[in-house]
């Protein structure tokens, strides 16, 4: 592992990092929801119809969720720069498989394959920025990561859409590809190992606690700190080629070691916060899902004749909800938590988060609600892009309040436990868009979006028992996580 703290690197070596993990971030998404706006000519070409090739969707947010479960401890046990490179392998391999893929079969497997691959982004991503940078720039480098998030899942469409009505549907996956491949490169001479596991830990003494912590003061208030760290890059060149496994997986023996840090998060699923916030998570990202997967077949006929280029460009809404949104999110959830501590005698309480999600409950469903109706309606596409655009805001506004809660409720196991909810959001929201086509034959378009609103109500709803019930919640849980 890295023996130099990977936050005094020099700006040059961070930056690039960032960039690199970011475009990585980026193109998954856009690999992952591009297709979408191709059903029409992988119909012809694939002899199957919408609701079958819906599956290359869900089937694609499944092993992305699931990928968390297995990578996480992997680069626990061997370092997360040479597990984001294997990842990214599988990764490449996956598009390239996809672009030369010749029936159904072979594309469903092959973007499987792939999106597994990149699910090694959603938890490592987060982590490696963490390694790299101080908390009074993590934010910032949170924030860069989650514009090329959203920026991959709803921009990603409109080029794909372009695209494929220009070229056809495998030059989407050639692009895919050849972005990857430069990605991929990058990755190998600019991402160093973050994973700090210094020899020694120095021994503390009255003396030289004082000097110590006045060092690492310096190092946090100081802009230019760690431009200042002289560094060799003769030797951090090599260290790009070295490999080692970590301390853990020496003491512990590699199999065992990945064997329990596989299974340390499923006990938290017990925990009722953890639970609520996968929940929550996963009925907000399931009906955007849901709304992009059944696009095609919603506006691909009469009277709305969408293009595969229309239909990319549709997805911008959701864009636009998430920018809307981006802003008013986190101030919120820290303003209201900030009010609620001075009402309790200055003490603070995870609880005091979850009053937030008063926004998203009144707002999210509405859009589906929205959304159903005029679609339904065969109203003008800018009222349904409207439902679609507050239907995402819940993208921002559920997550900055349920995961600063579990990390703030449990911060001994807060990694485990993000794991574990980027894991099963991804499964609910699998569970709600797998059916959406045989639901939407059943039920019609309209009540199946009002049977969803009401999904998301119930959900939501769960934050009010938290907030009651949650500090007696965590006096019986804290003790085992």
């Amino acid at each position: 592992m890295t023996v130099v703290d990977p936050r005094l690197f020099p700006c040059r070596v961070r930056y690039a990092a960032l960039l690199t993990v970011n475009v990585y971030v980026f193109m998954g998404n856009m690999y992952s929801s591009g297709i979408a706006t191709g059903f029409e000519s992988l119909a012809i070409d694939l002899h199957a119809d919408n609701a079958k090739l819906s599956a290359l969707v869900t089937y694609s947010v499944l092993a992305m969720g699931l990928a968390n479960l297995f990578w996480m401890p992997l680069a626990l046990c061997f370092g997360k720069r040479p597990v984001t490179l294997i990842s990214m392998a599988m990764f490449l391999g996956g598009i390239i498989w996809s672009a030369v893929a010749k029936d159904y079969n072979s594309l469903l497997a092959s973007r499987v394959f792939a999106s597994f691959g990149y699910g090694a982004s959603e938890s490592l991503g987060p982590s490696i920025l963490a390694d790299l940078f101080y908390e009074r720039n993590y934010s910032s480098a949170m924030a860069v990561y989650a514009g090329f998030l959203s920026g991959g899942s709803q921009i990603g469409p409109v080029i794909a859409g372009y695209l494929i009505q220009a070229r056809g549907w495998r030059w989407f996956f050639i692009l895919c590809a050849i972005i990857a491949a430069v990605n991929f490169v990058t990755t190998i001479f600019f991402l160093p190992e973050t994973i700090y596991e210094p020899d020694e830990e120095p021994e503390m003494t009255e003396d030289n606690e004082k000097d110590l912590t006045g060092h690492i003061e310096a190092v946090r208030t100081t802009s230019h700190s760690a431009d200042r760290v002289s560094m060799n890059y003769n030797d951090y060149m090599k260290g790009l080629f070295s490999f080692n496994v970590t301390k853990g997986a020496k003491e512990n023996g590699i199999l065992k070691h990945f064997a329990y840090l596989f299974v340390l998060p499923f006990p938290l699923l017990l925990v009722p916060g953890i639970l609520i916030a996968s929940l929550m998570y996963g009925v907000v990202l399931g009906g955007v899902v849901v709304i992009s997967t059944i696009a095609p077949s919603l506006f691909s006929p009469p009277p709305y004749l969408f293009t595969s280029a229309d239909l990319g460009l549709f997805t911008l809404s959701s864009f636009i909800g998430i920018v809307v949104a981006w802003p008013i999110a986190g101030p919120l959830t820290d303003l209201l938590s900030r009010w609620l501590r001075k009402r309790n005698n200055n003490i603070h309480k995870p609880e005091h988060r979850l009053p937030a999600l008063i926004l998203p409950f009144l707002i999210n469903p509405i859009g589906l609600i929205v959304f159903g109706y005029t679609v339904s309606q065969l109203q003008h596409y800018v009222r349904p892009a409207v439902g679609a655009a507050i239907a995402s805001s819940g993208l921002t506004l559920v997550p900055s309040v349920m995961l600063s809660y579990v990390v703030d409720a449990y911060p001994k196991t807060s990694g485990e436990a993000l794991v574990l909810v980027n894991a099963s959001k991804n499964v609910v929201a699998f569970g709600l868009a797998k059916g959406c086509y045989s639901w939407m034959a059943k039920d019609g378009v309209d009540k199946m979006f009002y049977e969803f609103a009401g999904i998301q109500w119930a959900v939501l709803f769960l934050g009010l028992p938290l907030y009651i019930f949650g500090p007696w919640l965590r006096t019986r849980t804290q003790k085992y996580f």
